[in-house]
């Protein structure tokens, strides 16, 4: 498995930020899944806490977090374009630049953490790097939701979403792995769940969604 180039990862979103929110602002509108367990996910979470977005991309997930008027959201991505763009469309909302494998936010901050499809670029080395600083940033109790692609493999992309040089790597991870890379961290599982893609609005592609607890 080649390794993980986050260099050139940054330089794909910061070059595709624009096309990325257009294609993908509204993508939950078409996800009632992943809607009702963010939801969920907000409602078992104390009200008035923090929750920090990994990988917040635009910040349309941060924005549908926020719209459930129960916590705090902060949205993180460390591409910087991607942050700007997302201050721009919710100026509502906080967005810090920060990097999941080397974070800035303090320890025991955080009441909730959500990272869907935060992880795609990364190989299991480098999930177990993020999930060892969400357990750090997790106060005690706090929850972690994650999603994912499952399976075997990667796939090669040399013009993300027709955008000239936004090269990347994408990774299909075994369910089975994180959750045990989870455990050897830390985490307790509160639910673990795979499903088929939606026909016609998603990558033809199995999705994880793993809900972990400190």
């Amino acid at each position: 498995m080649s390794r993980y180039n986050a260099r050139e990862v940054r330089h794909c979103y910061d070059l595709a930020a624009g096309e990325y929110a257009k294609n993908f602002l509204h993508e939950l509108d078409g996800k009632p899944f992943d809607r009702n367990l963010l939801e969920r996910f907000a409602r078992m979470l104390p009200e008035g806490g923090l929750i920090y977005e990994c990988g917040c991309g635009s910040g349309h997930i941060a924005k549908y977090l926020h719209d459930q008027g129960r916590q705090k959201i902060i949205g993180l991505d460390f591409s910087e374009k991607s942050i700007e763009l997302a201050r721009r469309n919710f100026p509502e909302i906080e967005f810090q630049v920060d990097d999941m494998l080397s974070s800035k936010m303090p320890s025991e901050s955080a009441d909730g953490i959500v990272a869907f499809y935060a992880i795609v670029h990364f190989t299991y080395r480098q999930v177990e790097e993020a999930m060892t600083e969400w357990f750090r940033q997790l106060k005690l109790g706090g929850s972690c939701l994650i999603s994912f692609h499952v399976g075997r493999g990667t796939i090669r992309t040399e013009k993300f979403l027709d955008v000239d040089g936004a090269s990347a790597t994408w990774r299909f991870l075994e369910t089975g792995r994180v959750l045990k890379i989870a455990e050897r961290i830390g985490f307790q599982q509160y639910e673990a769940v795979e499903r088929f893609p939606y026909a016609g609005g998603e990558h033809p592609s199995k999705r994880a969604y793993i809900w972990l607890k400190r």
